[in-house]
């Protein structure tokens, strides 16, 4: 059984494999026809206290949403309060000149392999081409090797390489320090392996973390089914 929310519960959202089907890139998403709504009346019931936590940019958070909504971008790289404030709690990026040049050239000698250019990471998607994934994961780690300020990070079929220091989980935190987030009770739902940090962040104050895969049946159909019951039960 879904949990019944009130006003008094914060929402986080994860957009790409929770609110949106997986596609074979980002580019290639359908936006299912009333999700903006659905997410501005979700936001309107909590006085605004719902936020968008994704990895995708902030350009393409709005395009995908059709809405100005607190967003943690980037794996909570780069955060935008309910005022429209941006706050960036990590200085350095991991979008290096010299590794985004050896990614751009590994790519074009692998079919398939896409390379994702974001302002504070790296992501090489290999979904259509599955068989290029070690191999890439092999290139990466033998690339970033020796130095302690970034990591590489597994999404579905995707490595990224992201400076340490922010995620999710810590953009969640950021988030319940500042109104209207502050004195609700998170509610966080995510789907992949970046998420996990964000759901046991909800759960260590007090709210709740849902996986997809594990309390959704892994169908986004099924949460944007219960987030409109969660609008239209009136006290949302």
């Amino acid at each position: 059984m879904k949990p019944a929310l009130t006003h008094r519960h914060a929402l986080f959202l994860d957009l790409d494999g929770t609110l949106l089907d997986l596609a074979l890139t980002p580019a290639d998403v359908e936006v299912p026809p009333g999700l903006g709504s659905l997410l501005t009346g979700l936001a309107a019931q909590r006085n605004g206290a719902l936020a968008i936590l994704s990895g995708r940019t902030l350009v393409d958070i709005d395009a995908v949403t059709g809405a100005i909504l607190p967003a943690g971008a980037e794996h909570g790289f780069l955060l935008r309060d309910a005022t429209g404030t941006i706050t960036r709690p990590v200085a350095q990026s991991a979008n290096r000149p010299e590794w985004r040049a050896a990614l751009e050239q590994a790519a074009l000698a692998m079919p398939g392999v896409a390379i994702e250019l974001k302002t504070y990471t790296l992501v090489a998607h290999f979904r259509q081409a599955p068989e290029r994934g070690p191999e890439l994961r092999a290139m990466i780690e033998a690339m970033i090797t020796g130095d302690p300020s970034v990591e590489l990070l597994g999404a579905h079929m995707a490595w990224e390489i992201r400076p340490k220091g922010a995620g999710k989980g810590s953009a969640l935190h950021w988030f319940m320090r500042h109104r209207p987030f502050a004195d609700k009770i998170p509610v966080f739902v995510g789907d992949d392996v970046t998420d996990e940090a964000a759901i046991d962040a909800a759960k260590a104050l007090g709210g709740i973390g849902l996986h997809v895969a594990r309390d959704f049946g892994g169908e986004t159909k099924s949460v944007r089914a219960w987030l409109n019951e969660v609008r239209m039960n009136g006290e949302g």
